[in-house]
């Protein structure tokens, strides 16, 4: 059985921030990401893209997450990195604040920040409503959304690409302590 989904944020029609160094999208560069974790333990994860919907993005959501609740994960790692501002830069992790996904939450903040040396920005907890929330809130396994770095800042890129494999082994990790109870 499949442990945990690895969503792979937005989709092939709306690819979501772009990396200021490349040029790839999170659509694209995630969609790597999610591949290279499950490297570490391919029986353990489940890479799921989402796909545009005709009744837009919250059915985009929420049949990305039934597929995850089909397999029976006990987790969902949704993978994105933030855009905004060049001099915007960190690590987060979105939180739906309950008990499992607090849990899964403090595993994978603290090992995103220690493999990138990015800024904490911390564990940000949002409701169905806000940004994010629906890919919190819409399957049944403790779910969390990460955003490791900027791409609107080119620091941040090169250091997202200097320690992608440190990168991808701490997510791994985070997620093998999360299915072990730690």
């Amino acid at each position: 059985m499949t442990a945990v989904a690895l969503i792979v944020g937005h989709n092939a029609r709306a690819q979501g921030a772009v990396r200021v160094t490349d040029g790839r999208s999170e659509y694209d560069w995630c969609g790597d990401l999610a591949a290279a974790i499950r490297d570490h333990a391919p029986g353990m994860y489940t890479v799921i893209r989402r796909q545009s919907h005709p009744s837009g993005y919250a059915s985009e959501i929420r049949n990305a997450y039934q597929h995850a609740d089909a397999l029976g994960v006990s987790a969902t790692v949704e993978l994105h990195f933030n855009g905004g501002p060049a001099t915007a830069t960190g690590t987060e992790t979105l939180t739906s604040g309950t008990k499992g996904s607090l849990r899964l939450a403090g595993l994978i903040q603290p090992a995103m920040v220690g493999a990138l040396g990015l800024r904490d920005r911390g564990i940000v907890t949002r409701g169905r409503a806000d940004r994010g929330g629906a890919s919190l809130w819409s399957g049944r396994a403790p779910a969390v959304l990460i955003e490791p770095y900027f791409g609107s800042r080119e620091a941040d890129c090169q250091a997202a690409d200097r320690h992608y494999a440190a990168l991808t082994g701490a997510i791994h990790r985070a997620c093998l302590a999360f299915i072990n109870g730690a």
